[in-house]
């Protein structure tokens, strides 16, 4: 591969000419690096949101109820109307600096929620990182139990470096506003700017809009 892309290299020399050569290699890398920017706002791919087997679905559900043991990278997850900080953070509220940050949810455990609510939270800890992560969060609607549509009705992305260890999920009504019935939370973990897939779930949560 390396051989055929170096013949093609040196032939592209020869017929744009060595100052055209260098602007056009500075053009794409330049685009290159805008692309991998863009591609870390928002890593779900095609593929990435296809439904899990049910057996495996099972298996990765979050403990929702007992929900300040550790689960899988968390120290502790729950959903919560709401969140707590000890003091102002850097960037997005809930993305800590230091290592000592923290944040609280506010009424934990909930996953019950009226039909107009705007916006509710997935709060967590996670277990102390070896290098910096990259955790996302996307909702689809159930019915009979099971997953039905590949695209989700929302979706959100945080990053956390090996300091940062508490953060949280914002889970907003949608556009066209919520649909009364259960809803299924897939959590996904990877490296900063990964492209994150099916293999990338480590849990899931459910919660239900009441009409």
């Amino acid at each position: 591969m390396h051989i055929v892309e170096s013949i093609f290299m040196k032939l592209f020399r020869k017929v744009v000419g060595v100052s055209c050569f260098f602007r056009t290699a500075t053009a794409l890398v330049l685009i290159g690096l805008f692309s991998s920017i863009c591609w870390a706002d928002d890593p779900f791919g095609n593929s990435t949101l296809a439904p899990n087997k049910d057996d495996m679905i099972k298996d990765m559900a979050f403990d929702q109820v007992n929900w300040k043991r550790p689960q899988g990278v968390f120290t502790w997850i729950t959903m919560a109307t709401g969140y707590d900080t000890p003091w102002d953070s850097l960037g997005r509220p809930g993305w800590m600096t230091t290592g000592d940050a923290y944040v609280e949810p506010v009424n934990p455990g909930v996953s019950e929620f009226p039909l107009d609510t705007q916006m509710f939270y997935i709060v967590f800890e996670a277990q102390p990182l070896d290098a910096p992560g990259q955790f996302a969060a996307a909702w689809f609607r159930m019915k009979d139990g099971q997953v039905t549509s590949n695209t989700p009705v929302g979706k959100d992305v945080i990053e956390l470096e090996m300091n940062q260890r508490s953060g949280y999920f914002l889970i907003s009504k949608p556009p066209e506003g919520w649909e009364p019935g259960k809803y299924q939370v897939k959590i996904f973990y990877g490296s900063p700017g990964q492209a994150l897939h099916a293999v990338n779930v480590i849990g899931t949560m459910e919660f239900t809009i009441k009409g």
